[in-house]
């Protein structure tokens, strides 16, 4: 994995960043912000802007080569400014023409401690682009004779069942358009290897409801990709990454790709927040959904498995299958095509090129820390992968590279968005009145209410009491030929109504090209339960968390009930409450559903949802000024304090025991404090809590001062 491997270069060296360019061989949006008030906040800044201003010079010093003089142009326009603003940290970009990798940058140092630079074999965390080696697994099985992708999915993990008997009519091939039904993701962001995953998935799919027939619509779904590794380790008594190894990464020579960077510890990009504290490594261990490392140069040579006269290691049918489109059954009451209407990829065909008469296929990914980008267009044997450390997107810029690639070899390519012009407010047709009612997705509910007079679609949020008057919309939409338009971001939305359901469906969405459904209606609740304990504006304290959890996953969460739609709560979104002890999906066909039941616990009534477990805000000790010892119980169960006044505080804590200070904010948490990353003191306000977690014995104390 550590040999050099043959390069294609201009054969001149960079002064700390790796540059390459040859000769032909016939998806969150990049942020700005003041940079001068920048670096003016932060000491880190300064030092890491004059280190890249040292790097421009060095990059000034070298020529490219003519052909590619504006893909690399705006490859590096794009991700200096991404690094510059903060938004990233650090960032890689290559490209491949004809098969060939033709331009390939570092950007940012890997680690700002040792100046160490990214180069080609820095590896970054690829999220959910991931998905695609899992694919390609499963297709090699298929050209083993070991499974079709028509077999339905409990045929080769028989320990896979839930409560839902439609779960027998998912297929593998369900799990790569996201058509399967299945709730969501069942996964944690980490810094150390953690429980066995696929184990904690079966036992969760085990108690729990689909949120569609299977087959009846493309709603992105990580879950079935962890199905999907599960499989391939079924059916080729290896594991995951090492018939990764065998079958893919091998014969591709793609020397630096693996599991995620937490687990390799190689050569990797590290993150750093806007404060710049350097972060542990994340590990990911859902390698099939998103836990997979690699480099810009290693998904190019992947990308070229697919194209005409590339390196394959499937066969022609399974290419085939692969670059082909996979409508479900919500496809053809759609406007314009479909996102994930593909073998794993986001687009089998996006849009604005197949306009061109080009196939280019995408995929996204994004971690907590990372995010990457891969872009391809077989018939020419071209690639484009970026990938960013921090919390930028490389969609934006990975599209803006490939677009300048094929203006560079004299092709066509998408021309920018005309400026749009304000939408002129047409008549609403009556019968499309009748869709005024509640809807739930992904992010909760809303009242959707017809202006005749203005010819628009109001979206309100849900009122917390029915005698309030109505808020500032979420969304205003206005009807012109038969959209509902958004002028402020220019999207379109439309209604369709399938088997008895209404939904609003997102038209044309920018950088993929297809429709996408969002909101459901839902409806009233003729005799509405109640739940058992009070969730109304309630606070709920996560319970297991691991030491090593990224403490942005919910360890702070908040519940609500509408009085406008009794028998509903808030609570991982929008769920509708069927028993005292249960409440369960609403918004069947949002990603990322979460069913919630009670639990009795040692006199402690608990919340449990997606293997989350929580106490009510209660279960935290007041923390009184002195010091306060807190030990883990032999449940292992988390212990939390909360401060009645406000004080400084210091911490003594185990080697592995973990200290995170939180405030409650409206929305998410503030993280005041977090001893992965902090040491020392910390002010914390009247009203924060103090999350500790270790092992059982594991012995903490807090001074409050």
């Amino acid at each position: 994995m550590d040999s050099e491997r043959q390069r294609h270069s201009d054969g001149k060296k960079e002064a700390s960043w790796t540059v390459r360019l040859a000769a032909p061989n016939r998806r969150f949006d990049v942020r700005g912000v003041d940079i001068v008030r920048n670096l003016k906040r932060s000491a880190v800044f300064a030092f890491v802007f004059c280190l890249l201003l040292a790097s421009v010079a060095a990059h000034a010093a070298a020529t490219p080569c003519e052909a590619y003089l504006n893909t690399a142009t705006t490859a590096r326009e794009a991700l200096w400014k991404t690094i510059v603003s903060g938004a990233g940290n650090a960032a890689t970009v290559a490209v491949m023409d004809g098969g060939r990798i033709v331009y390939s940058e570092g950007f940012g140092p890997a680690d700002r401690a040792t100046n160490s630079p990214v180069t080609a074999d820095t590896r970054f965390n690829i999220g959910s682009t991931s998905k695609m080696f899992v694919a390609v697994a499963t297709l090699l099985l298929a050209d083993d004779g070991k499974l079709s992708v028509d077999d339905p999915v409990a045929k080769h993990l028989p320990e896979f069942v839930m409560k839902d008997p439609r779960y027998r009519d998912i297929t593998v091939r369900m799990l790569f358009n996201h058509s399967s039904g299945l709730p969501g993701s069942t996964f944690e962001f980490g810094f150390a290897l953690d429980a066995k995953p696929h184990a904690v998935l079966l036992e969760r799919l085990r108690n729990a409801k689909l949120k569609h027939a299977p087959g009846a619509m493309g709603i992105y779904c990580n879950d079935g990709f962890t199905l999907a590794e599960m499989i391939v380790e079924r059916l080729s008594g290896k594991k995951f990454t090492d018939f990764l190894a065998e079958r893919v990464f091998g014969p591709l020579d793609m020397k630096n790709s693996g599991p995620s960077i937490g687990e390799w510890r190689g050569d990797v990009a590290a993150y750093y927040d806007a404060d710049g504290k350097k972060y542990p490594s994340e590990v990911v261990q859902v390698y099939g959904a998103g836990g997979l490392s690699s480099t810009a140069e290693d998904l190019c040579r992947f990308a070229d498995s697919f194209a005409p006269g590339g390196k394959h290691i499937l066969s022609d049918a399974s290419v085939a299958e692969i670059l082909k489109s996979q409508p479900t059954g919500i496809t053809a009451s759609l406007k314009g095509p479909a996102i994930l209407d593909a073998f794993g990829w986001d687009d089998a065909w996006l849009t604005g090129y197949k306009k061109l008469g080009f196939q280019v296929l995408s995929k996204s990914g994004g971690t907590m820390f990372f995010s990457t980008n891969l872009a391809v267009l077989p018939v020419k044997r071209m690639a484009v992968a970026v990938s960013i450390s921090g919390h930028a997107s490389a969609e934006a810029v990975t599209y803006a590279v490939m677009n300048a690639l094929l203006k560079d070899r004299g092709l066509p390519f998408p021309e920018a968005p005309a400026v749009r012009k304000p939408v002129e407010p047409q008549p609403i047709p009556p019968e499309l009145l009748a869709h005024a009612g509640f809807y739930a997705n992904q992010d909760g509910g809303a009242r959707f209410a017809f202006d005749t007079t203005k010819h628009a679609l109001n979206i309100f949020p849900l009122k917390q009491d029915a005698s309030d008057a109505d808020e500032k919309p979420l969304l205003t939409l206005v009807h012109n030929g038969g959209f509902f338009h958004d002028a402020v971001k220019g999207l379109k939305y439309y209604f369709i109504t399938k088997d008895a359901q209404t939904r609003l469906v997102i038209g044309d969405i920018p950088r993929f090209g297809g429709d996408s459904p969002d909101y459901l209606k839902i409806g009233a609740i003729d005799k509405p339960v109640a739940f058992a304990v009070d969730v109304d504006g309630k606070l709920w304290l996560r319970r297991n968390a691991s030491p090593f959890v990224q403490v942005s996953q919910g360890l702070l969460m908040k519940s609500s009930l509408h009085r406008e739609l009794p028998g509903y709560m808030t609570f991982f979104g929008l769920l509708r409450i069927e028993t005292p002890e249960f409440a369960g999906i609403a918004a069947t066909g949002s990603r990322d559903q979460v069913e919630i039941i009670l639990l009795g616990k040692d006199g402690d009534i608990r919340v449990k949802g997606a293997g989350f477990v929580f106490s009510a805000e209660g279960a935290a000790t007041p923390l009184a000024a002195g010091k306060t010892s807190v030990t883990i119980g032999a449940a292992g169960d988390n212990e939390w304090t909360k401060l009645g006044t406000g004080a400084i505080l210091s911490f003594a804590r185990p080697d592995k025991g973990r200290i995170v200070v939180l405030k409650p904010m409206d929305d998410d948490p503030k993280v005041l404090f977090d001893s992965i990353v902090d040491s020392g003191e910390v002010y914390a306000p009247e009203g924060s809590f103090v999350f500790c977690a270790g092992n059982p014995g594991d012995a903490f104390e807090i001074t409050a001062k």
